[in-house]
C-alpha cells in the first residue's frame, strides 16, 4: 500500500510517495519526490531589510548560519588587523571572528542574540 507525504525541507514543499512493504521483505521502498510551489505562511514576520554598507570599508560577513554570542565592539572603536570582533555561536560552537583589516568601526548590523545567515554583513571597518 503506497501513501503520499507533502515534506517540508529547507522552504521546499515536496510531495512523497511511501510504499509499505510486508514483514520479512528487505528491499528497501522506493521514494520520488516531485517540487511542489512554495506558498509563504501568512503568519511569517516580515524580515527588516539589512543597512546599506558604507560606500568604503572592509565588510565582515558572516561565514555560516548562527547567533552572535558576543560583540565586543562598538561603532567608533579602533581595532587592528586580526583582532576578535565577535564570536558566532553555531551548532553549539563558538567561532571567533576577525577583523580583516584595521580601522575604525564605521557600522554594526547587528547586535548579541542576533540570528544571522550566511553572507550577512555584521560589521564595516573602515
Amino acid at each position: 500500500m503506497a501513501r503520499t507525504y507533502r515534506v517540508s525541507v529547507n522552504g521546499k514543499s515536496y510531495d512523497v510517495v511511501v510504499e509499505e512493504l510486508g514483514a520479512g521483505t528487505a528491499a528497501p521502498a522506493a521514494v520520488t519526490a516531485a517540487p511542489v510551489a512554495v506558498v509563504p505562511a501568512a503568519t511569517q514576520a516580515p524580515i527588516a531589510p539589512p543597512k546599506a554598507a558604507p560606500a568604503s570599508g572592509a565588510s565582515v560577513t558572516a561565514p555560516m548560519p548562527g547567533k552572535i554570542w558576543k560583540l565586543p565592539v562598538r561603532e567608533g572603536d579602533t581595532v587592528a588587523e586580526g583582532q576578535l570582533v565577535l564570536i558566532l555561536e553555531a551548532m553549539k560552537m563558538e567561532n571567533e571572528i576577525f577583523a580583516p583589516a584595521g580601522g575604525k568601526v564605521l557600522q554594526i548590523n547587528c547586535k548579541e542574540g542576533d540570528s544571522v545567515n550566511t553572507g550577512d554583513t555584521l560589521l564595516v571597518i573602515g
